[in-house]
């Protein structure tokens, strides 16, 4: 089942003596727990998360309201899609004497992520032994996270960053691939078609980033964009 899509399950509940000391709280929180705790698994898998492990909490949950137990299930409806964090939950009973709820729910799913097991000052290049991986609720994590210490080896920090930092997009940039001075192969393509001659950089480049270079052959300047160390590349 894919949480992207409207999901509404009916979930098969347990005999009411089942819930005769929790009453109706006990199973709204067990039919939630059965059918929030399906989707967060597919989310998690479809992340492609190696270990993890999740929590669901009920908020504002007041016994005073003293539901009958519903009988023979509960009808959930979770928000689609589904997202980690804060969600609110419709849950129904549609037995002879009705009600309904719209409970507050909050997701916490916790995985290792990249972390710095050092203060980091800015400008340095990230290497193996500069990560470690930590758990984190992902839910948290609004900027954004890293699985994998491969994708963040030979980065630069931004700035200077402490230990125990978790690393994303916004404290760290790719590593410089060309240095102003270099020499570089120059690659011009157009359609199936492709030159490639020497040059110079006349700046410093990441990849993906757009910087000036001499062509050695005919002195002209240009602009090309950094796709590997030592190589731009001019689209026409």
């Amino acid at each position: 089942m894919n949480h992207r899509v409207l999901f509404v399950l009916l979930i098969f509940a347990l005999p009411p003596t089942a819930w005769a000391n929790g009453g109706w709280l006990q199973q709204l929180n067990d039919s939630v727990q059965h059918t929030l705790g399906g989707q967060v698994v597919e989310m998690a898998q479809q992340m492609s998360l190696p270990d993890y492990r999740y929590e669901i909490d009920l908020h504002y949950l007041d016994s005073r309201l003293n539901l009958p137990v519903c009988q023979p299930s509960l009808l959930i409806t979770p928000p689609t899609p589904l997202k980690l964090g804060r969600n609110h939950v419709k849950v129904s009973c549609p037995s002879d004497s009705p009600w309904a709820l719209n409970v507050p729910v909050d997701i916490k799913l916790f995985a290792a992520v990249v972390v710095l097991n050092q203060p980091i000052s800015k400008g340095r290049v990230l290497k193996k032994e500069h990560l470690d991986y930590q758990q984190h609720n992902l839910a948290v994590l609004r900027n954004g996270y890293y699985l994998k210490k491969e994708l963040v080896i030979g980065k630069q920090s931004k700035r200077s960053l402490a230990g125990r930092t978790v690393i994303n997009s916004h404290v760290i940039l790719p590593a410089l691939m060309v240095r102003k001075g270099d020499h570089v192969m120059i690659e011009a393509s157009k359609g199936v078609m492709s030159v490639k001659m020497p040059g110079e950089a006349l700046s410093d480049g990441r990849e993906g980033r757009q910087i000036r270079v001499k062509n050695s052959r005919s002195s002209r300047i240009i602009k090309a964009v950094v796709v590997a160390p030592g190589m731009v590349k001019v689209l026409f």
